[in-house]
């Protein structure tokens, strides 16, 4: 096999080193995805003051690194594979080739765009304790004495958020209701 592509300089020649490369590559930029050392950076920046900047790589991308290695991988080896083969001529080959190395691309930033919305920011919305129940983690003192915090499920984990009493002081592990959120974030609770 390596003799018919390597006697002469042919499209079959370009097809395996296009598909050897583009495997290659392949491989050892998912390994390191996989490990988390392919250097592509995410992250948040909060600046005091009148704005704040965020920079963060999401959504869908056809042209990565990785889309670009899978078309090469993919072209390649169905390029090969339909001269070697099946015997088809060139153009239809490269034809051939470059829809399927198209399919994979797709198919490589389709599987990226599904493994980012796997991620998770850790961030919570307070206002979504509004009327859940809770129990009390540290005692409340009675209104407008201080605060408190309060142990509940908020989308999806357990918080501790501080809270402040409606009414008289609560102790620990009483079970409250959130009848308010305020500004500051900061609830306040009334005892069930």
């Amino acid at each position: 096999m390596f003799d018919e592509i390597f006697s002469e300089f042919s499209d079959s020649t370009v097809y395996f080193v296009m598909g050897s490369i583009g495997t290659a590559l392949f491989l050892i930029k998912t390994i390191l995805m996989l490990i988390g050392g392919d250097g592509d950076g995410d992250f948040d920046l909060d600046v005091d003051g009148d704005g704040g900047i965020e920079v963060h790589s999401g959504g869908f991308t056809l042209f990565s690194l990785l889309s670009i290695l899978a078309f090469m991988m993919g072209a390649g080896w169905m390029g090969l594979l339909c001269r070697q083969d099946f015997g088809l001529g060139s153009a239809l080959s490269a034809l051939i080739a470059c829809a399927f190395g198209f399919a994979l691309m797709l198919f490589a930033s389709l599987g990226m765009l599904a493994m980012t919305r796997l991620q998770q920011s850790g961030k919570y919305d307070v206002a979504n304790s509004l009327g859940k129940t809770a129990k009390v983690y540290l005692t409340i003192p009675e209104a407008g004495q201080g605060t408190g915090q309060i142990q509940l499920n908020l989308d999806g984990r357990s918080s501790l958020l501080t809270a402040v009493s409606s009414g008289g002081k609560i102790e620990s592990f009483a079970s409250v209701k959130v009848i308010e959120v305020r500004d500051d974030e900061v609830v306040v609770v009334e005892k069930i």
